[in-house]
């Protein structure tokens, strides 16, 4: 049942980010929906991010793919826009949609070169899963 009285948004992620790490991903992606519902809300980047991770964490793929691109598109030089390329790429690698995957992991590697550590073997892994060359 929906709360009488709106969580604010930074409560909302908290317990979505929470959420996610229990593998709750339906509670996560709620949580992420209800702060995106409050317009003009300073958190709707985090939001974003928390949706595609929810979507992802269920397998739906093409969700994931359109979350994360969104998250890339509203901040291309932010610090998580790695990141979102990555999660879009891998998406779409699991989509069976290898080129497209293949183009957004070459971006990856020509705009942030200098990737370390859980990102860049989220790269590799995704380049591998993709049959990138």
């Amino acid at each position: 049942a929906a709360a009488a009285v709106a969580r604010p948004p930074e409560r909302a992620l908290s317990e979505g980010q929470a959420a996610l790490g229990r593998r709750d991903f339906a509670a996560a992606e709620a949580a992420a929906r209800e702060v995106l519902a409050v317009r003009g809300t300073p958190r709707a980047y985090d939001a974003r991010f928390l949706l595609a991770d929810a979507e992802f964490g269920q397998r739906n793929w093409q969700d994931a793919a359109v979350a994360y691109g969104e998250a890339y598109k509203a901040n291309a030089k932010g610090s998580r826009a790695p990141e979102a390329l990555i999660g879009f790429g891998t998406s779409l690698a699991n989509l069976n949609q290898k080129r497209e995957a293949c183009d957004a992991f070459a971006l990856v590697q020509s705009e942030y070169p200098q990737l370390r550590g859980a990102m860049k073997e989220r790269l590799e892994a995704g380049r591998q899963r993709a049959g990138c060359r």
